[in-house]
Parts: structure tokens; C-alpha cells; sequence
């Protein structure tokens, strides 16, 4: 191995060094100042039966009635109607208690929670379920306020009802739904009772950091993966209009002054199943309320008998309408703090694994906006710096094509051009018979043409600009290329299939933990690939010109953002 060899190693190895350590120093940096942690502070049931019954009060229990079903349309403050469903025992005596129903993320129709409404109306329960409005409801942007104002007229429609004693007459609010329900208490008084299901009651980015932890932990993915994720939730989601991350679930929880019943399925890991209903009860009791109920049954999220999210067709959680109507029915008939005669906390025993955190402080990067610019332009400059490269490749080929056979005479291309050509130090003959002694010359049939440092020159005649590029360049330039693409494609797909595996509830520990080695590898590849490309590059810099310089710097550039990318999930690591 030559000196010169020798020296070109050491560059490429301290060039890569360099990039591991600043891209390692950058993950470190670009890591949120906070942590998910394991949930320690768990709640004990009393019971393992989430039955609930009044001490003193003679109440129906469910199919007591036969129900009937009305559709209603309900016209909210702005003018829009829309569709719902009223569901009444049929013969029940007296105003009976009655329950508006609000729905949660995954639901937005009049017929949904048929199976709880009409359980609910068999024990005589009158039940009223509104369609909530879709327009401007998207994954970016929720209007919570607005929907409050949609349900309270919804409410006032219920309470007038013929057969309703208004004085009875509460809330039934699911997952997203419970945000919904604690603006719409904050703004009236006459809400008798509240029935809180799969509540979040931390603010989105909390809540959401403590599920994706859980999410991953379940689909098998390694540690560092589940903290990388989690990092997420410290983005400023601003640009993208994700307002309702950061919605103050603290402050609205200063109206749970009705009395409560909390209930959460096991098998969640969606939501802070024991540190949400601790929450609760704090908040409750600083309000001056003591009536709160909680149970757990063995379902998922929607309260199914199930622990996929999406499996079709789970029936309900054993026990969940009968708890809820009996429980309805104690408070109409009175039933206070103390006049139960079942625990206040019972059911299947909860196991939440990570606490939701308390603040999720960004690092460096703070703006799910910029994130996003830095994973999309790795490739988008990848495939500017490819395409530009075969553009050059055509156009020069088409010139080449044009200059056969013709013959230029002066200081243009020789008729003999196409033969093999050298690079020289020799003399050349000027047309008076000068001789001149020119350093890295191009040399074709004995004539000098033109030198590698003459710029105008090369600009000039791009063909021999093309010809004259050195070949080493090339072939670096289009391996970094493809690593580029290899590891985005690698690293999004990763996280995908994550993805899927955490939400469908189907751990691969063992494949996901060979994955992320995968990546690291393709990592220390990348790097490997990017020292080389960079250390020719300034070798032959006064070599390459025009479009291919262009071509050369976006590909760095390229390079530079996807290891950003990878330095932000962690596949830099000190």
C-alpha cells in the first residue's frame, strides 16, 4: 500500500469519525429533557366484582322495560341540524333519569352506542345519542369548544323531553369525549351526574406519550426504540394545527363538582387507567366532591371484550351496562358518597406500565415542521442529485453524438477526439511552432486540447468536461445515493411495521430487535460511504464543474439530513 493510499485511508477513517461523533453529539442534544417511567403507584381494588348497588334504594335493573327508539333532529346555535336517536322505556312511572350521550375520537354517528343506550333505557333510563359533526374535524384540527356548545344544545333538547325529570338528567362522555364534557360542566350547572369512560385527563402530548410508550413496549420493539418514539410528543405541532395536544385538561377538571363514575377496561394501554382516576378523585375532592365510583372491567378502550383496538364484532365487557345503569339509577334515587353498598373501587385488577410524564420539554429540535422538512430532504436531494446526473450524462451523450465524424478546427475538438485520450504533463506545438510544457493536460493523438484547470475552457466544451471528470467520483457519489434511499425506505418502513404491531397487539420482540441492528449496520454504512464521497470530492474539487459540482454538494447535503433523520431516532448513539 502506498504512502499516498495510506494517507487517503487515514482521511476517510478521521472524516468518519468526525461524522459519528457530531451526528452522536446531535441525537444527544435533539433528545427531549424528559423520560416516560414505569407507573409504580397502583391503585387497589376492593372487590374483583364491578357490580354496583345503592345501600337503601329499590332501583330497576336491565330489561325491566321494553324500549322504543325516536329519531330526532336536534339545530345547534349556528344553525345546523343534526340526526338523533332517543331511546325510552316504554311504562316506566314517573320523570325518569335520562343520559346524553357524547362520543369519543372513534365514533360520530346517532346510532352508535345502541347496545349501552338501549340497555340503558331497559332499566328505565331515558338515552338521547346526537351525530356529532364532522366538518372541520380532522386528525389536524379539533374545535372542542364548539362541540361543547353542539352537545349543550343536545342537552337542553333531553332535559325538556316529556318524561324526563331535568334534575336527573346527566352525562355519558367516552375517550376524547371526556374533554368535551369537562368545558361543556365548566360552562353549566344543571349536569346531575357524569359517567366518565377511557378517560385521558392529562393533556394530549402526556397522555399520547405514556400510550406510544406502552404501545411499543407491547409490539416488542427495543428500549431505545420506545424511548425514542416517545419523544415525539415534545414537537411543537403548531404548523400543522394539532392545537388540541396541548388542550388543558387540568384546568376543566376543576368542574367534576357532580357525582362521578370513572371507568376504565384493562386491557387499555391507551389511556392512564390508575393514574387518570387518581387524578380524578384529587380533583373531584378539590372541588368538594366525594362521590366518586370507579371500576374496571376486562375490555379494551372501547370497553369490548378484547384487547385489539380494532377487532370487529367484541361484545362488551361482562358487567359494563348493568354497573352503569345501576349506578345511574343509586343517584336518582339519591344515593350520596356513603350510600353505597358496594367498594368505590373495584373490578379486574389495572396494571398501567408508564406514568404519563408531568411536562414534555423539547430538545433542540422543537417543531414537528421542521422535523418534517429535515426526514422529507434527505430523499427529495437525493433524487434532485440523481436526476440531475443523468441529465448531465444525456446531454453530453447527445453532444458527443452530435461531434462524430466532424472535424473542428482551432482549439476545438480534433476529428480525432473520440480516440483514447491521456492525461499528460508533456509539451504542445502552438500553430507557430512554439513549444509549451503544460501541467495535467489532456492529450489526445499529441495534441494538447486543453488544460483540467482552464474553467472557461471546460465551460466551454462540456463533452471533454465530462470526459476528463475523474472516475472515482462517480461511483462513490451514486453508492451514497443508494444508501441514502436503502436506509430511508428501511428506517420508515421499521417504524410502520412497529407501528402496526403495537395497535393490533402483535409483539415481535425478537424481529423488531433485529431490525433496529439492521439499521444501526446500515448507519455505519452510510457514514462509511459519506467520508468517502466527501474526502474525493475536495481531493479532485478543482476537477469536477458546473452541474456536477451542483450534483456532488446536494448529494452531501442529502447525506447530511438523513443523518439528522437518524440522529433524531437514535441510531447515533455515544
Amino acid at each position: 500500500m502506498t504512502r499516498i493510499t495510506v494517507r487517503r485511508v487515514l482521511n476517510i477513517a478521521a472524516i468518519a469519525v468526525v461524522i459519528a461523533l457530531v451526528f452522536s453529539l446531535l441525537g444527544w442534544a435533539m433528545m427531549p429533557q424528559w423520560s416516560t417511567r414505569p407507573y409504580n403507584n397502583h391503585i387497589a381494588v376492593a372487590s374483583s366484582d364491578p357490580a354496583i348497588a345503592p345501600a337503601h334504594a329499590d332501583i330497576p335493573h336491565e330489561g325491566r322495560y321494553g324500549t322504543r327508539e325516536t329519531q330526532l333532529s336536534i339545530e345547534t346555535d349556528d344553525g345546523v341540524t343534526l340526526p338523533a336517536i332517543l331511546r325510552e322505556p316504554i311504562d316506566a312511572p314517573g320523570n325518569r333519569p335520562a343520559c346524553l350521550f357524547i362520543h369519543g375520537s372513534g365514533t360520530s354517528g346517532a346510532e352508535d352506542f345502541g347496545d349501552i343506550a338501549n340497555a340503558m333505557a331497559s332499566a328505565g333510563i331515558v338515552t338521547l345519542v346526537p351525530a356529532k359533526r364532522n366538518d372541520n374535524y380532522t386528525v389536524l384540527h379539533r374545535d372542542y369548544q364548539r362541540f361543547a356548545r353542539e352537545y349543550s344544545s343536545s342537552l337542553d333538547v333531553l332535559r325538556s323531553t316529556a318524561g324526563v325529570d331535568p334534575a336527573k338528567t346527566g352525562i355519558y362522555a367516552e375517550s376524547e369525549g371526556t374533554w368535551i364534557f369537562t368545558i361543556l360542566a365548566s360552562k353549566r350547572q344543571d349536569i346531575a351526574f357524569a359517567i366518565l369512560t377511557s378517560a385521558p385527563v392529562f393533556k394530549g402530548r402526556e397522555q399520547m406519550a405514556m400510550a406510544i410508550s406502552a404501545y411499543m413496549h407491547e409490539a416488542g420493539a427495543p428500549a431505545s426504540v420506545v424511548k425514542d418514539t416517545a419523544k415525539l410528543m415534545s414537537l411543537n405541532y403548531a404548523p400543522f394545527d394539532l392545537a388540541y395536544a396541548d388542550f388543558d385538561a387540568d384546568h376543566y377538571l376543576r368542574s367534576l363538582t357532580m357525582p362521578l363514575l370513572v371507568n376504565y377496561g384493562a386491557y387499555d394501554t391507551a389511556m392512564p387507567i390508575e393514574q387518570g382516576v387518581q387524578r380524578i378523585i384529587d380533583a373531584a375532592r378539590s372541588a368538594g366532591n366525594e362521590n366518586v365510583t370507579v371500576r374496571y372491567f376486562a375490555g379494551n378502550h372501547q370497553m369490548r371484550a378484547g384487547k385489539g383496538l380494532f377487532t370487529p364484532n367484541l361484545p362488551l365487557a361482562q358487567g359494563y351496562t348493568q354497573a352503569l345503569e345501576n349506578w345511574v339509577n343509586g343517584i336518582a334515587a339519591g344515593a350520596q358518597a356513603d350510600g353505597w353498598a358496594t367498594p368505590q373501587i373495584a373490578g379486574v385488577h389495572p396494571h398501567q406500565q408508564f406514568a404519563a410524564p408531568q411536562q414534555t420539554k423539547s430538545g433542540i429540535i422543537g417543531s414537528l415542521g421542521v422535523l418534517a422538512g429535515i426526514m422529507i430532504a434527505g430523499p427529495v436531494l437525493m433524487l434532485v442529485a440523481v436526476i440531475l446526473g443523468i441529465a448531465m450524462d444525456i446531454v453530453d451523450w447527445l453532444r458527443m453524438r452530435g461531434a462524430l465524424g466532424r472535424r473542428v478546427p482551432g482549439r476545438n475538438m480534433p476529428a480525432g477526439w473520440n480516440q483514447p485520450y491521456r492525461r499528460d504533463a508533456g509539451t504542445h506545438v502552438d500553430d507557430d511552432g512554439n513549444r509549451h510544457r503544460r501541467r495535467n493536460a489532456i492529450v489526445v493523438d499529441g495534441n494538447r486540447l486543453y488544460t483540467l484547470r482552464d474553467r472557461r475552457a471546460m465551460h466551454a466544451n462540456p463533452v471533454l468536461a465530462w470526459r476528463a471528470m475523474p472516475r472515482g467520483v462517480a461511483g462513490p457519489i451514486a453508492g451514497l445515493g443508494v444508501a441514502i434511499m436503502v436506509i430511508t425506505v428501511l428506517l420508515y418502513g421499521y417504524m410502520g411495521a412497529v407501528g402496526v404491531a403495537a395497535v393490533y397487539v402483535m409483539p415481535h420482540p425478537r424481529l423488531f430487535g433485529i431490525g433496529w441492528w439492521v439499521l444501526q449496520a446500515l448507519t455505519v454504512v452510510l457514514v462509511l460511504l459519506f467520508a468517502v464521497v466527501a474526502e474525493r470530492l475536495w481531493r479532485h474539487r478543482a476537477d469536477i464543474m458546473g452541474a456536477r459540482r451542483a450534483a456532488g454538494i446536494i448529494m452531501v447535503v442529502a447525506a447530511l439530513a438523513t443523518c439528522t433523520t437518524l440522529a433524531f431516532w437514535g441510531l447515533f448513539s455515544l
